[in-house]
């Protein structure tokens, strides 16, 4: 499953939970949280994303300069 369709799925039980929440506490309550819920889903996303990123690359720079366990001595 792709990472698109798996934000996408979240975002359905989200929807769900939402709309139960809607019926007890109201639908701004519910919207408010639904709109809390997604932009930190997204920021997480999006933050994982960037230190994947700068992760790989600094795999890819090279290991001339660290020891076998992977540290710079």
């Amino acid at each position: 499953m792709d990472v698109i369709d798996e934000r996408a799925l979240v975002y359905v039980a989200v929807l769900f939970v939402c709309s139960a929440l809607a019926v007890f506490a109201g639908p701004a309550r519910a919207a408010a949280t639904f709109g809390f819920v997604t932009a930190s889903v997204e920021g997480a996303y999006w933050m994982g994303r960037s230190l994947a990123a700068r992760s790989s690359s600094a795999e890819q720079r090279g290991s001339t300069s660290e020891g076998a366990d992977g540290y710079a001595h």
